[in-house]
């Protein structure tokens, strides 16, 4: 089936500080690449994705996957919210080796939160293939039961739980959305059953 053909259309953002590997996660996700220079995301840029997968109901869907990649930079501020409207679904990245980028995590959560309060989030911690990292995997614990989000162990580099983390979004969202009623004209859901995420 070919993008233009899909069922259904979803919208995830990227956030987070600059430099903690948000562009390499879509990358690795939709290409499957990966690259070690860093280049500075300037304002925004745009990745798709066609996703098969199942609904809560059981019944198959195939979702065209937008994923809006935001500078993090200040400057770019009033920007990051004008396209953080109408997303389903979100991933705030840290990186492990660098403790700032944890502790931005709240503020983050409160940026997009307040503009999508229906949204699926994950906080995603990359780059755990590195030797030096400081922030350690008990710190993601405090994440999800302070923030009430999906958290996940990423590295971008060598792919470690990539697709995990965008097929379990992915997921969470089409039940949100269903949840809300808004998959009713396409699949004929109603509020999703339970499903296990990683399947």
């Amino acid at each position: 089936m070919s993008m233009e053909d899909a069922s259904h259309m979803l919208k995830m953002v990227a956030l987070g500080n600059g430099a903690v590997g948000k562009t390499s996660c879509i990358k690795r996700y939709t290409e499957d690449s990966f690259s070690e220079r860093y280049i500075a995301t300037i304002g925004t840029t745009f990745a798709l994705k066609t996703v098969n997968t199942i609904s809560p109901s059981g019944s198959s869907i195939t979702a065209r996957v937008v994923l809006w990649d935001l500078a993090g930079q200040p400057t770019y501020n009033e920007l990051r919210r004008r396209y953080m409207a109408g997303a389903s679904m979100a991933i705030i990245v840290y990186d492990v080796t660098r403790p700032q980028t944890f502790l931005d995590i709240g503020e983050w959560f409160t940026k997009f939160i307040t503009v999508c309060p229906n949204a699926v989030v994950a906080v995603v911690a990359n780059k755990i293939d590195r030797e030096d990292r400081l922030v350690p995997p008990e710190a993601g614990k405090m994440v999800t039961n302070w923030l009430d989000v999906l958290h996940y162990e990423t590295s971008a580099k060598t792919g470690e739980n990539i697709n995990l983390l965008f097929t379990d979004l992915v997921k969470m969202a089409i039940a949100k959305q269903a949840e809300l009623g808004q998959l009713d004209q396409i699949t004929g859901t109603r509020p999703p059953k339970p499903f296990k995420l990683g399947v």
